[in-house]
């Protein structure tokens, strides 16, 4: 697969990098066995938290490091992986709407890679596409002021023609972006705010990664389903309402979600940012690389499994348990469901706003005519409305 074809990632893991790691992503001739019934009972992982003060000089500095280490994907099953600060995914960075941003990215991996700020409003230069290896053992800075309403983005690399490998591997993380405007939405990360990165996984007997993601046209479909990097997944809730942040980080696989009593949610956000008021639902679809903000109301002794529904329109087939929801005998309370949220301002296109057609096909053909990081085909002003 390659960069247009999209993505999966990997999963979290605390123990210590190490050295080295294997061309492939596993063995097609080691045994694949067929997953156990899950009971959802391991402690949910949340990824670390990087939320630096403002330095003096204005600057919130952060600092990422691809490693390639060992985690366990299943447990007591050690496996080689590749992470930022870590053996699988990355930390969560935070951020603020005006924050003058420093970046360093080191690389430590045996080949070069990128990273790439999903869903960021920031330069061309700083972006991290294909056209900006880092090499083995370099390093990159790039710097940018966060420009755009609150929400939920991520990173990941984006090297032309290993971008799923790499993501695969391990390399991904979420990046929140906060504003000044008070939405009364939870913001208590890892308490009331929470990350779910979901993931599916074909993993060998031993524990590994199996198969290549960039082999067959639609990448890896997985008969297992990782959160934040963690199998058969609990998470105990001591609030009356949780903000659970959702990205679908798999190579493949639509998620269909919905909670298995059919519990009524609020969809508050989208990849692009808060919605004018939320939205009462009980399902979901989030696509690769989509991300989505659900707030779920719980009761004291809540037990509810998130799931993924089999809706026959796709090529993932079976619903699939994802993580259970555990609610404590007391919960804090919740502040009330806002009737409106601070969206953007509608996109209205001016009248004779210029209109393009673009005609995606095989794996990496726009407008027929094959991807070449040498070629522009296409000029957009800055700032332009167009269709």
């Amino acid at each position: 697969m390659n960069r247009r074809t999209f993505l999966t990632l990997a999963a979290l893991s605390g123990t210590t990098a190490t050295a080295g790691l294997a061309a492939g992503c596993g063995s097609d001739a080691e045994p694949h066995p067929a997953p156990p019934p899950l009971d959802l009972s391991t402690p949910l992982r949340i990824p670390p938290l990087l939320n630096p003060a403002t330095e003096p000089d204005g600057l919130r500095r952060f600092e990422l490091i691809t490693f390639a280490g060992q985690s366990e994907l299943l447990p007591g099953k050690p496996t080689t992986t590749w992470g930022f600060n870590g053996a699988y995914l990355g930390p969560t960075l935070r951020a603020g709407r005006g924050d003058r941003i420093a970046m360093t990215v080191r690389n430590t991996l045996p080949e070069a890679t990128t990273v790439h700020w999903h869903g960021m409003r920031l330069p061309a230069a700083m972006d991290g596409g294909p056209h900006q290896l880092i090499a083995a053992g370099g390093h990159w800075s790039p710097s940018w002021t966060v420009d755009q309403p609150a929400a939920t983005t991520w990173y990941h690399p984006h090297p032309h023609g290993t971008t799923s490998r790499h993501v695969y591997r391990g390399l991904a993380g979420l990046f929140l972006i906060d504003d000044d405007q008070d939405t009364r939405l939870p913001t208590a990360y890892g308490t009331d705010d929470i990350p779910l990165i979901l993931q599916d996984k074909k993993l060998t007997e031993r524990g590994g990664l199996d198969g290549d993601p960039m082999s067959g046209p639609f990448g890896i479909l997985g008969d297992r389903i990782l959160v934040n990097g963690t199998y058969n997944p609990r998470f105990t809730v001591t609030t009356a309402r949780v903000r659970l942040r959702l990205l679908n980080a798999s190579n493949a696989r639509m998620y269909h979600l919905a909670f298995a009593d059919r519990r009524t949610f609020h969809q508050v956000a989208t990849d692009g940012g808060l919605l004018p008021a939320p939205v009462a639902a009980t399902t979901l679809d989030l696509t690769p690389g989509e991300r989505a903000e659900i707030l779920v109301g719980f009761a004291p002794g809540d037990n509810v499994v998130l799931r993924t529904l089999d809706n026959g329109l796709d090529i993932a087939k079976g619903d699939l348990d994802l993580i259970r929801f555990v609610a404590a005998e007391r919960l804090s309370p919740a502040p009330e469901l806002p009737a409106a949220l601070p969206a953007p301002e509608p996109i209205v296109p001016p009248a004779g706003a210029k209109v393009r057609h673009f005609t995606l096909s095989g794996r990496d053909s726009i407008n027929g005519r094959p991807m070449d990081m040498q070629r522009i085909d296409e000029v957009v002003p800055a700032g332009a409305v167009e269709i």
